[in-house]
């Protein structure tokens, strides 16, 4: 494709941010065809609306063929760009509505994976206040896991997301939620008491690790298992432990859910290696918050005393 130089932009106009609006979707939607739906528009269409971003910009945004879509370094700060042009928007459309005693708009609330079953979270309370006092507000519900519920919220994909304790913390606020207890398992079924600690290696146990987690590391240094595999994910973690096996740390409330019908048991003398979690509510510390994300933000701490 042919484009024009690189030039400095004079101004930005009401279709620059159409345009932008538009590639801000397709970058999203991960290509031009995942995108037709959500802008209800041909694949044709929205190709020639990219083409004309570009040849306003003096460059290619994005790589699309068949070794699947890409963005280019210019895609990528247009697309910062892009989410940054429509939260000033937002936000100038919300403090007007809000004026007039109205919340619309919308919200993406990222949640670490298995939050519902933990008794210390109230997060669905706190939706359901929510949605009763804002109806206007779309919101949106993202299940990550915790390393990329953090890239989306610091590439701006998410309003708030709730996760364990950050690192980078200086780019985020963090408000503690509630915390959880790991403790650790075995699967398999009641066939047999549950193993002690010092046992494991001599009945034959895998430890299942979590990736870069380092309560594990500690645990394999201290008790040699004979090898190790490695689970994305505490569902990985328990499809292993249910397996039979296999020895891992699971949330208490989580092994709660699935003891009976896949026969978890903890294991025994193993104090020492419990450990406990902290969830936060996260932001980008440099987004505005909109009154919407402010009024979400106010009922999730004020649920989690």
């Amino acid at each position: 494709m042919v484009v024009d130089a690189p030039r400095s932009i004079a101004n930005i106009t009401e279709g620059d941010l159409r345009l932008m609006r538009i590639f801000r979707v397709v970058a999203e939607a991960g290509g031009l065809t995942a995108a037709e739906s959500r802008l209800n528009m041909e694949r044709s269409t929205i190709s020639r609306h990219i083409k004309g971003l570009e040849e306003r910009l003096g460059g290619c945004l994005c790589l699309r063929g068949p070794a699947g879509f890409e963005l280019t370094e210019l895609g990528r700060v247009a697309m910062h760009a892009s989410i940054t042009a429509c939260d000033t928007l937002d936000q100038v459309r919300d403090e007007l509505n809000l004026a007039l005693s109205v919340l619309t708009g919308n919200l993406i609330l990222g949640l670490a994976d298995n939050c519902l079953t933990n008794p210390s979270a109230r997060i669905v309370p706190a939706i359901a206040t929510f949605k009763s006092q804002a109806p206007g507000v779309s919101l949106r519900i993202a299940v990550r896991p915790p390393n990329d519920l953090l890239d989306d919220l610091l590439t701006r994909h998410l309003h708030l997301c709730v996760v364990g304790k950050p690192l980078h913390r200086e780019k985020l606020h963090i408000q503690h939620l509630f915390d959880e207890e790991f403790r650790l398992y075995i699967g398999g079924g009641p066939s047999e008491p549950a193993p002690r600690l010092e046992d494991l290696q001599r009945r034959g146990y895998t430890l299942v690790s979590r990736e870069s987690d380092p309560h594990t590391r500690a645990l394999a240094d201290r008790v040699k298992l004979n090898g190790t595999a490695v689970a994305s994910g505490l569902e990985a973690v328990a499809t292993f432990l249910a397996s039979g096996g296999f020895v891992g740390f699971l949330p208490t409330h989580y092994a709660s859910a699935l003891r009976q019908q896949y026969g978890l048991r903890e294991v025994v003398d193993a104090e020492a290696h419990y450990y406990r979690t902290e969830f936060y509510l996260a932001r980008e510390a440099s987004r505005p918050l909109s009154a919407q994300g402010r009024l979400l933000t106010r009922l999730l701490v004020g649920a989690h005393p």
